[in-house]
């Protein structure tokens, strides 16, 4: 009872207090409890299940038929007359034997079959079933590692989509950050403009700007709010990680975007694509087509089988029940069936060559999807770096604005201009940073790179 009542208070009380998730966190949770690698694991499960039933084939197989009947008049009747013919002389002689056998009390003819019952146990075993049991336990092998190497190719996906919504809602929590120093300006800059304002030196125009443009601050704070609430409910629901609505403000993510590596440390020279999953898994699809047509072939040849039975009969009634056994083998030539399974087979062998087209163009193209993944890194770095100097150059103009405001030069509205514009691209320097280590992890993902997450 108190376990019980631990796992329903448990995710009360960790979502009742403030929490604090790292990448770390967010992966391991999603690598464990995401329901597509639920799911996927499952999968595993049941191809190794099936591997199993597949190796059952090699057994002998072993049932137990019982069986009975009762008819409306016995199934064999024999008469004198049967025995004696239909000539005259047999005739009579049936007649006087008729009457004889009455006069003694025996029943002129002999009826059985008119019930019976029977138990048997058979034991059958496959000695060559044209090569379809060793086909299907190849397919059975292929069927699990194909299991493995889509459980991998999820669970990667699952944790870069983890990555992606983290870094996003960051991005967010950084831009917040970044509004709210913008209002904090924007606060300090009333207080001073209050003050000119008593003085004589301040417009009620320039006071009503400030104050709509602090407005339309807070409400691009409270939209990013918002925003964020959604996006962690998203990323929390991706992990199933246990959370209420109300305490959302609560869970925070702690991880910043830090220093992020230049393209040339991210490249890797010499990728081994053999090691990628997606073209392992194109050449399963091959060998899985060439093992089904071996079974389609398989249906060709003669199936030869050996086995024996023992079992207890009572066919003639109750008292005529024995026990007895037998050995049998059979042989089985598919004749009529032989003309549809060679079009099957061929129907299978053009699935190969269409296998094999497919796993040569793609493996083909994974060298040119690796170029196109280090190029968007490439640009992602450039865009970084653009966005970077844009920064530096703002607010290089913020404090020399700021200065020429203090002395009078400017007017409110430009050094409001000015410091929406160091705003504007702090926000699009988060945004660069946040492109950019999203596209390093893709190109590490592609390229089949084991990174420590």
């Amino acid at each position: 009872m108190k376990r019980w009542l631990i796992g329903i208070l448990l995710p009360v009380a960790l979502t009742a207090s403030a929490q604090s998730l790292s990448l770390k966190d967010c992966l391991e949770y999603g690598a464990q409890q995401n329901a597509s690698v639920k799911n996927s694991s499952l999968d595993i499960l049941s191809a190794r299940a099936q591997k199993t039933e597949a190796r059952l084939e090699y057994l002998p197989k072993v049932s137990i038929t019982g069986f009975s009947y009762y008819a409306l008049h016995p199934l064999v009747e024999i008469t004198l007359k049967d025995v004696l013919g239909n000539s005259d002389a047999a005739n009579d002689l049936n007649t006087n034997l008729s009457a004889l056998a009455r006069e003694n009390g025996i029943k002129p003819s002999y009826s059985t079959l008119k019930w019976g019952y029977g138990v048997a146990a058979t034991l059958m075993q496959p000695v060559y079933a044209g090569g379809r049991i060793r086909a299907g336990n190849r397919l059975a092998d292929l069927g699990e590692e194909a299991a493995l190497l889509k459980d991998s190719i999820l669970r990667r996906s699952v944790l870069d989509s983890v990555e992606t919504k983290y870094w996003r809602i960051v991005a967010l929590q950084q831009k917040r950050q970044t509004l709210r120093e913008t209002s904090d300006f924007l606060e300090s800059l009333t207080k001073n403009v209050a003050s000119a304002r008593s003085a004589g030196l301040a417009t009620e125009p320039q006071t009503l700007e400030l104050a709509l443009k602090k407005n339309e601050l807070a409400a691009g704070i409270r939209r990013l709010e918002g925003g964020i609430s959604l996006l962690k409910m998203d990323l929390l629901d991706w992990i199933a990680y246990p959370y209420r609505y109300l305490d959302l403000a609560s869970i925070t993510l702690s991880d910043s975007l830090g220093t992020l590596p230049p393209p040339r440390e991210v490249l890797l020279e010499d990728p081994d694509l053999s090691t990628i999953n997606e073209q392992r898994l194109l050449s399963i699809q091959v060998e899985a087509k060439q093992q089904e047509k071996k079974m389609a072939v398989g249906e060709l040849l003669p199936q030869i089988a050996v086995g024996g039975g023992y079992g207890y009969s009572a066919l003639m009634g109750p008292k005529d029940g024995s026990f007895n056994g037998l050995v049998f083998a059979t042989v089985q030539i598919p004749l009529t069936d032989i003309p549809k399974a060679v079009f099957r087979a061929r129907r299978y062998e053009y699935a190969v060559q269409k296998a094999v087209t497919d796993r040569d163009y793609l493996t083909s193209r994974l060298r040119l999807q690796e170029r196109m993944f280090y190029q968007e890194v490439e640009t992602a770095w450039d865009e970084l770096c653009i966005a970077g100097e844009s920064v530096a150059l703002a607010e290089d103009a913020l404090s020399r604005i700021r200065i020429r405001y203090e002395a009078g030069e400017v007017t409110l509205a430009e050094l409001l201009q000015t410091q929406l514009s160091v705003t504007s691209a702090r926000e699009q320097l988060t945004d660069r940073q946040i492109a950019y280590r999203l596209a390093v992890n893709a190109y590490r993902s592609r390229v089949g790179i084991t990174t420590e997450r």
